[in-house]
């Protein structure tokens, strides 16, 4: 059994991840929770915790739980605050496996380490983009969102640790489906108007509607990562560039935004007011022109869920249920 430390495994993204891990039964899943509720969820969910208030700044459980419980592989998901910080404690973990392994001890293999950052990264192009451009470099046709300009250090830390580490990056695109948790504070206007909607409401959100975000089902996100982590021993030495894209569609926000509202019953209109000078919403606004094709060819994954404005049926009435 392959064991797998997630970081962010309570959250959207890590939490889908380790469903999918555990039901392939292949993986024994360990989680880090932040408190001893969340302890309590993830053993609830058959994900073995990992308690550690502040990993950033307290790295050491992480450290004891990787050496303990002798973890093949690192997810950090969905976890932007000390980011950095992790990677350098997860490297150290690394090193400390490679001196057991010269030592000739049982020691496991490499440790292997898989970053979470995000399509948005690639900026916002109507021209096609692939995961071989190196986001953020001075080569990029495109600067990275403003929210997640960090992220390119980060990556090409991540990537710089090979010597030491196996690792391998993914980049998700935008993620909905059930709770849809990125878009709750745009979609929670119209659903709050929608019980009292005429066809004179109007509801304004701070989205440009020009957009087509770069679009992922957090069950197919899952099973992107799932693959990765699949073949992550498999993909070094070869020369890979062990950077991933995570996109199964693009998708107008206009006509995300009125199939939300058509699902839910509001009767009014929904105006795209565009993004301000917002840092978040503006990420949200990003343009994705990348069909993911290195992901499918080199990790055998294929998404399955419906589009977003397609599925929207289930999608909208999802949403307001979790709220």
């Amino acid at each position: 059994m392959v064991r797998v430390l997630i970081i962010g495994a309570t959250g959207y993204m890590g939490s889908a991840l380790a469903s999918s891990l555990l039901r392939s039964g292949h993986y024994t899943v360990y989680g880090l929770a932040r408190t001893e509720k969340k302890a309590r969820q993830l053993a609830a969910d058959e994900v073995i915790p990992v308690v550690a208030e502040d990993p950033a700044k307290t790295p050491q459980p992480v450290l004891d739980a990787i050496q303990a419980a002798h973890i093949d592989v690192v997810v950090l998901c969905g976890a932007d605050d000390g980011a950095h910080e992790v990677l350098k404690a997860v490297i150290e973990a690394g090193k400390q496996r490679l001196r057991e392994n010269a030592a000739g001890g049982a020691g496991n293999l490499r440790l292997g380490f898989v970053y979470t950052s995000g399509s948005w990264v690639h900026g916002s192009s109507r021209v096609a983009v692939t995961d071989l451009e190196l986001a953020g470099q001075k080569t990029s046709r495109n600067p990275p969102a403003r929210l997640v300009a960090w992220r390119t250090g980060m990556e090409q830390a991540v990537l710089a640790a090979h010597d030491v580490l196996d690792v391998l990056v993914v980049r998700p695109g935008l993620v909905y489906g059930r709770s849809h948790a990125i878009w709750t504070s745009f979609f929670n206007p119209v659903l709050a108007a929608a019980a009292t909607s005429t066809p004179e409401t109007a509801v304004q959100i701070p989205l440009d509607e020009r957009a087509r975000p770069g679009l992922i089902h957090v069950d197919d996100c899952a099973s992107g990562m799932h693959a990765a982590i699949d073949k992550l021993p498999l993909l070094k030495g070869t020369g890979v560039y062990p950077v991933f894209d995570l996109i199964s569609q693009s998708e107008s926000m206009r006509d995300i935004f009125d199939a939300f509202a058509a699902s839910i019953g509001f009767k009014g209109s929904v105006q795209l007011v565009g993004h301000g000078d917002d840092a978040f919403a503006e990420a949200m606004s990003v343009t994705t022109n990348n069909a993911s094709a290195r992901a499918r060819m080199l990790l055998g994954w294929e998404p399955k869920r419906r589009p977003f404005v397609d599925g929207m049926d289930a999608y909208g009435p999802a949403f307001a249920a979790a709220q």
